[in-house]
Parts: structure tokens; sequence; C-alpha cells
């Protein structure tokens, strides 16, 4: 079908002119004017969402989850509704639809500070009264089952190679994340996509893309919040703490002792599990980062790589700025 006459499945009729956002790495997303209304159409990629219902379900628990609460600075999108649902299915393809959420001036001044206050209030609220969210398709994370992937198409593979200092790394992180993340730590309600861009800051704190949110670990949201608010392969200390301090405040006293002790290994866990993901890419080809050429994916692994390299030598920092920000001896 049409993208332009995708709206008029969700009510919205008028001649619609749409255009291509290319700033997500899954699903498609495009930006629609509609009789002088904005919305966002967004195209799901039914390879790694392959449970378009079960995204509905989370999304109306989600959506009812945050009014409940009466949280104010926090919020998530409006998402229209076509015959009861927030997906339609046609020609076999799913797309939803919400209104477009400019970034407007805002009373949340600093970025980093914010968005960490945005994903740790998500978890806050979606675990104080706990909501029962499922599955969409594969666990988000899995940092094992990505290096086991690696290591044995790397082994297979002829023309593209990759540093065997590189994979006894990836191996021994693997080691040390299986001892923290055992099969009884516990999970929680998270958004298990928990990068800065992801939030989109206004009058109120707008946490989108909302199809990766099911049980998982707060410090992986931590970890990704943490990652992405650190460009290149360096540690901004200042951004770091601001961004860490907004996710305490956010999640306000939820987190066990075990959980705080959990969220440094939660962002070399992050850190280490993309750059993975981009190198299975790079040998394999596999498209899970669409438009992306493997040549592309190779830098953007050696760019985690250093990332990683200056997170696990700044370890005892990081934990002490983590355990300053949570108010923890």
């Amino acid at each position: 079908m049409e993208l332009n006459n995708i709206p008029r499945l969700f009510g919205i009729n008028g001649d619609c002119i749409s255009e291509d956002i290319r700033s997500g790495h899954i699903n498609k997303t495009y930006l629609c004017s509609c009789g002088g209304e904005k919305y966002i159409i967004q195209n799901i990629d039914r390879k790694v969402f392959p449970f378009p219902e079960n995204i509905d379900s989370n999304i109306r628990k989600i959506s009812s989850a945050f009014i409940s609460s009466g949280e104010e600075r926090v919020t998530v999108p409006r998402f229209l509704e076509s015959e009861g649902r927030y997906h339609i299915m046609t020609e076999d393809e799913v797309w939803r639809m919400y209104p477009y959420i400019p970034q407007t001036a805002s009373p949340f001044t600093n970025k980093n500070y914010s968005c960490g206050l945005a994903f740790g209030t998500f978890i806050r609220i979606l675990n104080e009264k706990p909501v029962k969210l499922r599955s969409a398709g594969n666990p988000p994370h899995s940092y094992s089952k990505v290096f086991s992937l690696l290591s044995s198409i790397a082994g297979n593979s002829v023309n593209k190679k990759i540093d065997s200092t590189v994979l006894s790394r990836l191996s021994s992180l693997d080691d040390t994340l299986s001892q923290v993340f055992t099969a009884d730590f516990p999970k929680r309600n998270v958004h298990n996509d928990a990068k800065t861009a992801n939030v989109i800051i206004g009058e109120q704190l707008t946490v989108i893309d909302l199809d990766t949110a099911m049980l998982g670990y707060p410090a992986l949201d931590y970890g990704d919040l943490i990652r992405s608010v650190c460009q290149g392969s360096s540690m901004d200390t200042a951004a770091v703490r601001d961004a860490t301090r907004g996710f305490a405040a956010g999640l306000d006293g939820l987190l066990t002792s075990d959980e705080l002790d959990s969220l440094y290994y939660g962002l070399i866990y992050a850190v280490g599990e993309l750059a993975a993901r981009y190198l299975l890419d790079y040998v394999s080809e596999a498209g899970y980062f669409k438009d992306k050429t493997p040549a592309g994916c190779l830098a953007r692994a050696n760019e985690l790589l250093g990332q990683l390299r200056v997170f696990i030598n700044s370890g005892d920092e990081l934990t002490e700025l983590i355990y300053s920000s949570f108010g923890k001896k």
C-alpha cells in the first residue's frame, strides 16, 4: 500500500505528504503532514518484531500505567487507533501512527540529566505496580547469544576476518557478565533501548520506541543511556554524572543493592553487545542494522570497542560515580 494512504486507515483524511526519517536502525520511520497537522508513521520490522499484537498490548498497558500514575514530567506517545488497535496490517506489513512531538523550548535544560530522569521514571512507573508485558520477538539483549553466533561465523569466514585479540576480549567479557547476570538475577520491566535518541525533550519528556519494552535488567537501560551520552571512543565524565543522577532521581529508590552493584556491568554489557552485533553484521551481512554497509559496521564496531576499553579501564571511577549518585556508601 502507498505510504500516503496509511493515515486514512487511522481516520486521518486529506492529502498527505511524507518524508523518510533516517534516524532509527530497525523500523522505518516517516514524518507525515496531513491537513496542517504532523504525524509519525512507522513500518515495523517483522524480522525483529514478529508479534505486533504483543507490541500493541504492551503499548496499551504502558500508556495506562502512565495515565494512572499521575506522572507529569515524563510521558509516552499517544498512538492512534484503527478498529480498536494501535497498528494495522496491510500487504503483510505492520504500520502504526501517532501525533508528531516537536522538540520545543523546555523546562528540562540539561539533556543528559533529563534523559536519565525519563528512563529512570519509565522503569519506576512500570514496576511500582508491576505491568505484565509480553515479548514482541527475541529478547533485545543477550550478550552470550550474540557473542556465540559471532564466534561461530567469524571462525568460518574466509574473506572477512576479525582480529583474534578482539574475540578474546569479547570472550573474557562474556565470562565476567555471566557471573554478574546469573540465571536467578531479578528482572524488571524496562525499556531495553534506553538511548538518548529515544527521549523527546519538550514541555514533557516523551519516551518513544516502545517495541523493546519487556522484562530485562535496569542495568542495561543504564548501560544504553551512558553509552549514548558519550560520543566516539571517549568518556565524558560530566555527561555520565548528569545522566546517572537523572536516572537515580527517576527511579526514586526502586533498585535493590544488588541491582545498584550491577549498573556498571550493565554499561560494559551494553557496549560489548552492540560491538558484537556490528561485527556480526560485518562478517555475515545479517542486516540487523538496516542501511549499514559492511565497512560502516566495522567502523562502528571499532569505535564501540574503543569505548568499551575506556569504560573497563575507568571501572573504579564509574562505580564510585554510580554509588555517589544513588547515595550508596
